[in-house]
């Protein structure tokens, strides 16, 4: 009986310390639910999920029920990628689109004052309207409106003009490891060609070539591309103003 009773309480303490290994690997899961994460920490990981697809953020939030709150934060607006979204929307998107775009506006989602900003200055010629969204976009790292107001600034001539290559500069250089003009260029032409241009910039003000050099020939010859060649790209301003007249180009202006 002694023995008997022995196994029994091992057994009891046995199974008290299995149920209590058990209930501390259950509150060591549950605290290392999505949830359970700083917010701070949440908010950063579902803005880089948002800046590469809405798909992808569409998806997570349906995945978990902890992570609908933290995506309503204004990160994750100013960082959602809208690329599937076509511009300009001549066809009203759904209500649904309409409110999320908005939000991305109001926000201050870059793509989203970038394409603000490219309908005002050059279809409704709300030039003022325009050049702000412009501005506020590129400032806030934009390349396309980096490029757009760039390129509007150095077609005013005098000071404009100077203002304008700083813009440009700052682009090809704070990006150079990875901003390809090509893909600016692609991008510009996609949202001009699907719209009714009502307000042209002109070349009027704008010497196109170099006052300290003559690259006048070689500007003519080497046609409206951006390919690399010692002579001519070891000048700014000739790189710049050989650019300005490819933009012309993309909205069909002779020049």
């Amino acid at each position: 009986m002694g023995i008997q009773r022995k196994i029994t309480d091992m057994e009891k303490n046995d199974s008290t310390k299995l149920s209590v290994r058990r209930h501390r690997e259950k509150r060591v899961r549950k605290a290392a639910t999505i949830g359970s994460l700083p917010r701070d920490l949440l908010v950063d990981v579902l803005g880089r999920v948002a800046s590469s697809s809405f798909t992808d953020l569409f998806n997570v939030k349906l995945s978990c029920k902890d992570l609908l709150e933290p995506t309503e934060d204004d990160f994750i607006y100013q960082s959602v990628s809208i690329d599937k979204f076509s511009q300009p929307h001549w066809i009203p998107p759904c209500t649904k689109v309409r409110s999320f775009l908005t939000s991305c506006f109001n926000k201050g989602n870059p793509e989203s004052l970038f394409r603000k900003g490219m309908v005002d200055y050059f279809n409704l010629v709300d030039i003022e309207s325009g050049l702000k969204y412009l501005k506020i976009a590129a400032e806030k790292g934009h390349p396309e409106a980096t490029y757009v107001y760039g390129m509007i600034l150095l077609s005013g001539g005098d000071k404009s003009s100077q203002e304008g290559l700083n813009v440009l500069n700052s682009l090809r250089y704070s990006r150079s490891s990875y901003w390809n003009v090509q893909d600016s260029r692609d991008k510009v032409y996609s949202i001009l060609s699907h719209m009714w241009i009502y307000n042209l910039i002109t070349l009027e003000k704008v010497k196109t070539s170099c006052q300290k050099r003559d690259h006048v020939i070689r500007f003519e010859r080497r046609g409206w591309s951006l390919d690399e060649d010692k002579e001519i790209s070891s000048c700014d301003t000739c790189l710049w103003y050989r650019e300005l007249v490819y933009f012309y180009k993309v909205m069909n202006v002779n020049v």
